[in-house]
């Protein structure tokens, strides 16, 4: 269900709606939750075959650590996301909101960001889906939030990262981040009855947040 007030720029000072159709995904990148924006959660790689999956070895491990007593919550939680690979970097995010950008190749950690999540509130369940992108036209190459990539945690939260440093972009929302309880019709009874748990969807500038 679409919620009254959950729609945000994707660059609030200046939403770009593109005239073209948008390029689909390089080869081997998956940009979206479904891989294209229709969500056709197919890959064209072709290294992977019946013949040989079964030879296959385990490459790395990574592990969120949301078990560590440091993220425990009062609630269940369960890793539901989809990770997203694109321009050389995996971004995968955790129930609690954090976002892990690695190296694809290694699983080397190249950023983390922590939403700070109040861990003790009694949502339904601590999950998350994973993250979007998006790239802003209007920003030169290599400047910071050239690329964002963007989380929507339990909490109602929609925050814009930059996608090679994990830091707030200042120019979205309030400092990088959107309340999306602000101008609900229904107000909450109580924080945990609004939570947000799948990744928006980029549509011509423009993010589009399901309740």
């Amino acid at each position: 269900m679409l919620a009254a007030g959950a729609i945000a720029g994707a660059q609030s000072a200046k939403p770009t709606r593109p005239t073209a159709a948008l390029p689909g995904p390089a080869l081997g990148d998956w940009v979206a939750y479904g891989r294209t924006p229709s969500g056709d959660r197919h890959s064209p790689l072709t290294d992977i075959t019946r013949e040989n999956v079964g030879r296959l070895e385990l490459a790395w491990t990574f592990r969120t650590r949301e078990t560590d007593s440091a993220h425990v919550t009062t609630r269940h939680t369960s890793f539901e996301a989809t990770p997203l690979v694109v321009d050389g970097t995996m971004y995968v995010s955790t129930p609690t909101g954090r976002v892990f950008a690695l190296d694809p190749v290694t699983g080397t950690v190249r950023w983390e960001f922590d939403p700070q999540v109040d861990r003790t509130l009694g949502f339904g369940d601590f999950t998350n889906r994973g993250v979007s992108t998006w790239v802003d036209p209007t920003v030169r190459a290599n400047a910071p939030c050239k690329r964002r990539i963007y989380i929507a945690v339990v909490d109602a939260r929609l925050m814009a990262l930059d996608s090679r440093t994990g830091v707030l972009c200042p120019d979205f929302g309030d400092h990088g981040s959107v309340n999306l309880r602000r101008g609900l019709r229904n107000t909450p009874f109580e924080t945990e009855e609004y939570e947000v748990t799948s990744p928006p969807a980029v549509i011509n500038g423009m993010l589009v947040v399901g309740s």
